[in-house]
């Protein structure tokens, strides 16, 4: 990673958001769909020419009355890094979460999101949590790489992700 900017991003805040809503990519059949609020359908990140790495920081709302534990997952862990990839929002809170660019080499944008999970916490660690644990909510979210060191792609490419 560049720098250790993300690391401070692990606090919440009772501050609430408004969802953006479900992004283009559907869920898989059988998925529950996704009740905490995300403040993006997109993450968009901004590709210079320098191919350094780049980060975006998105919210995560949890508008009910319980704890929920979430955890984000990416379709590299070579391409991607998520700080933190697991922890726990306390009722009515927001949790800020970066995510990572590496920025190596030009990636096609329809072929990588970003995959956010949740179900109700309980007193175990978000690890212990997750260890044999099934969703309460998915949502994947599409990764859209702009600049100068990507070509923009339009939201509309990734109707293929939507047959996967």
């Amino acid at each position: 990673m560049a720098d250790k900017k993300g690391t401070e991003a692990n606090t919440s805040t009772g501050v609430a958001i408004v969802d953006a809503g479900p992004s283009e990519i559907a869920n898989k059949p059988g998925e529950p769909a996704f009740k905490l609020a995300l403040s993006t359908k997109q993450i968009v990140f901004p590709c210079p020419i320098e191919r350094k790495p780049v980060s975006v920081a998105i919210k995560i709302y949890n508008g009910s009355n319980d704890p929920q534990t979430f955890k984000v997952k990416c379709t590299s862990a070579e391409v991607f890094r998520v700080q933190p990839p697991l922890g726990v929002i306390k009722p009515n809170s927001t949790q800020e979460i970066v995510l990572w660019f590496q920025n190596k080499m030009r990636l096609e944008a329809p072929k990588h999101y970003f995959a956010f999970y949740h179900m109700k916490a309980d007193n175990r660690t978000p690890k212990e949590m997750w260890a044999n644990a099934k969703a309460e909510g998915v949502r994947r979210v599409p990764a859209i790489f702009e600049g100068p060191g990507a070509a923009p792609v339009a939201p509309s490419t990734i109707s293929a992700l939507k047959k996967q």
